[in-house]
């Protein structure tokens, strides 16, 4: 879909961030990414499960690593002056590789190497200024959660839906904050919280970016073509999962809840007016990692996993809308 440079010049211009939110820019905010390719590896930690009463037993091994493979396209469907609205779809894949593997002791550990964790969704953002400097904004979202095959994926009781709409106030150019709430499965689990927005340039080259409860991100301008960040994120995600193994009773999909915290930072650098890249290194701290035995609230839990914080890098490239299209 073309888009007029007028459009784009727009001071309330759509960013989306690394939050998944869109967002109305402050000052100093980066462009919006348009495409984003990331792969990522959290190094060699340890895991200790329990099986509790449910007859799995426990278990004890070490991750090897696990790989994450990730791809975002965002793009704008409408910008005019009374709205604005954006879609984003994003692929995403992981997996997990066990010291043991491919003969672990351990039934869990040996179903789930190797097992690709895929996630394949759409997002739409809308922000609608109001009179004054009060606005609306909406992100609704759909991912299909499993361990299928793509061809497999799209189905509905591999969907989670996920809703967020706030209401925010632009103090001024280099001030926006918002309230309100969501209703998604960024814990892990369906749940429903409050969320907060503010962005704040304390000066030509220090801001903060903040979803809360789910990132904080700490930004300093090196240079233009320059950025660092320091971020701490909360991210989950819920899958469907089919563990052929004979200890497991054949039937309907198990449930994978996880959940974790990242402490990060990142040196972006342009490479190109439209292309950058991104480096990454930090702390993961795991919060969930439970198997439940459906996807109902009131689920059993099999078998409880922990975790201990492990280090993590990834490297991304993407593209930015180029710096004419903002004149």
């Amino acid at each position: 879909m073309a888009v007029s440079q007028h459009s784009l010049a727009q001071e309330s211009v759509i960013v989306c961030t690394d939050s998944t939110f869109c967002v109305p820019a402050v000052f100093g905010m980066t462009r919006g990414k348009v495409i984003i390719l990331k792969q990522e590896r959290v190094l060699n930690y340890s895991i200790t499960s329990d099986g509790g009463d449910s007859g799995f037993g426990n278990g004890e091994d070490e991750v090897k690593f696990n790989k994450r493979w990730q791809a975002k396209l965002r793009f704008p469907l409408l910008l005019k002056p009374g709205i604005k609205i954006a879609m984003g779809l994003e692929y995403f894949k992981e997996e997990y590789h066990f010291e043991g593997a491919p003969n672990n002791d351990y039934p869990f550990y040996r179903t789930l190497e190797d097992k690709p964790l895929r996630s394949l969704g759409a997002t739409f953002y809308m922000v609608k200024p109001w009179l004054g400097n009060r606005y609306f904004m909406m992100r609704v979202g759909a991912k299909f959660n499993s361990d299928r095959d793509i061809g497999d994926l799209l189905n509905s009781d591999f969907l989670r839906v996920s809703v967020a709409p706030l209401i925010g106030w632009k103090k001024n150019p280099y001030t926006s904050y918002a309230f309100g709430f969501a209703y998604s499965y960024d814990f892990g689990k369906q749940s429903i919280y409050p969320v907060i927005s503010y962005n704040h340039a304390f000066s030509n080259r220090l801001g903060l970016e903040s979803i809360l409860p789910l990132e904080v991100k700490l930004r300093y301008t090196i240079t233009e073509k320059n950025l660092l960040y320091a971020t701490t994120r909360f991210h989950g995600a819920n899958y469907s999962i089919q563990l052929n193994d004979p200890n497991f009773p054949e039937g309907d999909d198990y449930i994978l809840r996880k959940s974790e915290i990242r402490f990060l930072v990142t040196f972006e650098r342009e490479i190109h007016d439209w292309l950058w890249f991104s480096v990454e290194a930090g702390l993961r701290s795991n919060i969930s990692f439970k198997l439940m035995d459906s996807p109902k609230r009131n689920a059993i839990t099999l078998i409880d996993n922990e975790f201990n914080s492990a280090l993590l890098m990834n490297v991304s490239i993407f593209v930015v809308p180029p710096r004419k299209f903002l004149k």
